[in-house]
């Protein structure tokens, strides 16, 4: 099971490091060292060829010794995809409809049977002897449902939306829990660098105050400068603090997510290329793509054929049956037999005390709910993927905004600082300017990481956030894989081939392999 999730990944990560910007396989170094040489001939030298295979033997070593931690956040994705247990209970539940309908299907097929009995018989004669008889039978019967008021096709019909229903929840869950796991890695990314932050600040204050001290022995400043520089001091701790309690809480949630701590985590590239140009068309996209809504018009569906089965009750039943059976008996008085019989069996119900009318009331009942819901879903769908879409506006300007400060504090304490040699500034204003850049940078930080949750954030909510088509397990659901692993594939055995030249790859994936 490891050995096809490792297949599955490294063909995948071709077309997802896209995304983030760096090379994780063998096959995608090969593709960026040949841009420098595209237009010449790729002859693969044999010692070249060598340092392929104990590149391939060094990368199946490093996945046998144990998991290895994701730095980017298209890796840690797969990661969660692969390891969470919510995601494999939601597969188990899809598991299940399938088995469901094959059972369904089973109706179709005719039945058959065979039966094998064994009869000892004794009796006592009047002379006084005993009359002893052996028989066997052997009998095979068969029975075939011709017709019975398309139950058995509606029943099938609604098993088959069933199980695509059964689908896009595992996809539901899937783009639920990956959220929470961009939150979570971006929440470890800010935390850190919060801490980093923070730290750097508390030591710079610590010099401030060993320089202040050294200024009131000189008589330059007095102590209302060395308890302003106290009092930040015991804020930046404070805040250090803070920010440690937050790395510990966002690291627990990482690892509960993905199945080990969080190794050195990178700022993760933006895929803007794939935002909607207005909410109107972010609204389309959601109502095509969300898996929520898809599972919930596939159960209106399955209704609706429940609704077709339950009146089904109401006409004949037509059933074609068929039997042979063999008889050997041990006397001679019993001759052997067969016997080989043919019919065609009409069953009509007549009355059942309202049995078949309440489960055709009940089955539109539910229909009627389930449309309900597929209803109310369809305009929380709709009004998340336009508030989603301007909240992601609105982060970027926020995001533009943090920066605009960070430049703007900077200049302000360079030119307090100049001010206050010449006399025309306090020590206390330089503290303040100091205040302020420290506040603008956590804004900064906060800001980086909230247009990062913004940005996924809606695509999650149109449906767009899922990598379920890199297992192999769902090729048959994932056209898009397909196409992913077949392109991964004709790539590679172009590289193998002598003299070939390959231009510039571009892909047809709108989510370039999270799909």
């Amino acid at each position: 099971m490891m050995g096809g999730h490792a297949v599955s990944r490294t063909m995948s990560f071709i077309d997802i490091n896209e995304i983030q910007g760096e090379v994780k396989t063998g096959m995608s170094v090969a593709y960026q060292s040949s841009q420098s040489s595209r237009h010449h001939s790729f002859v693969t030298p044999p010692r070249w060829r060598v340092g392929w295979v104990l590149a391939c033997l060094a990368l199946c070593v490093c996945a046998l010794s144990g998991p290895v931690k994701a730095d980017n956040l298209a890796q840690m994705l797969y990661d969660v995809y692969d390891n969470n247990p919510d995601i494999r209970a939601e597969e188990a539940a899809r598991d299940i409809k399938k088995a469901q309908s094959k059972e369904a299907r089973a109706a179709l097929y005719p039945k058959v049977n065979a039966t094998l009995s064994q009869n000892y018989e004794e009796s006592k004669l009047k002379s006084g002897g005993y009359s002893r008889l052996r028989t066997s039978q052997y009998g095979l019967s068969a029975s075939q449902r011709l017709f019975n008021g398309f139950q058995t096709r509606n029943n099938i019909l609604r098993s088959k939306y069933e199980e695509k229903s059964a689908h896009y929840k595992v996809r539901n869950r899937e783009r639920q829990i990956l959220l929470e796991a961009v939150k979570a890695y971006m929440d470890v990314y800010a935390a850190r660098k919060m801490i980093k932050l923070r730290r750097r600040h508390l030591d710079t204050m610590l010099k401030q105050r060993r320089a202040t001290k050294a200024r009131i022995r000189a008589g330059e400043l007095t102590k209302t400068d060395l308890s302003k520089t106290d009092a930040l001091i015991y804020r930046a701790r404070a805040s250090l603090e803070g920010a440690q309690a937050d790395l510990g809480g966002a690291a627990g949630r990482y690892e509960s997510l993905v199945g080990y701590r969080p190794g050195d985590l990178i700022y993760p590239q933006m895929p803007v290329r794939f935002m909607p140009k207005d909410a109107d068309e972010a609204v389309k996209k959601a109502l095509r793509m969300h898996p929520d809504l898809r599972a919930s018009r596939a159960n209106t569906k399955a209704s609706e054929y429940a609704v077709k089965a339950a009146k089904g009750a109401f006409l004949p039943t037509l059933d074609l049956t068929g039997e042979t059976t063999r008889t050997f008996a041990s006397s001679h008085s019993e001759p052997n037999k067969q016997e080989s019989s043919v019919g065609l069996r009409l069953s009509l119900p007549l009355f059942d005390g309202g049995t078949r009318l309440a489960g055709v009331q009940k089955a539109r009942a539910e229909h009627n709910q389930r449309t309900h819901l597929t209803n109310a879903l369809t305009a929380r769908i709709k009004a998340d993927a336009s508030e989603q879409f301007l909240r992601n506006k609105a982060s970027q300007a926020k995001l533009k905004q943090a920066k605009a400060e960070v430049r703007a504090a900077r200049e302000l304490l360079k030119g307090i600082r100049i001010e206050e040699k010449a006399g025309q500034r306090s020590f206390l204003d330089i503290l303040d300017a100091e205040v302020a850049l420290l506040d603008a940078q956590e804004l900064e930080i906060y800001s980086q990481a909230d247009s990062v949750i913004a940005l996924y954030s809606f695509l999650a909510s149109t449906g767009q956030l899922t990598v379920s088509g890199a297992r192999r397990a769902d090729l048959q659901y994932s056209p898009e894989a397909t196409a992913a692993i077949a392109k991964a594939q004709q790539l590679d055995a172009a590289y193998r081939q002598k003299g070939k030249k390959i231009g510039r790859r571009t892909s047809n994936d709108p989510w370039s392999g999270l799909r």
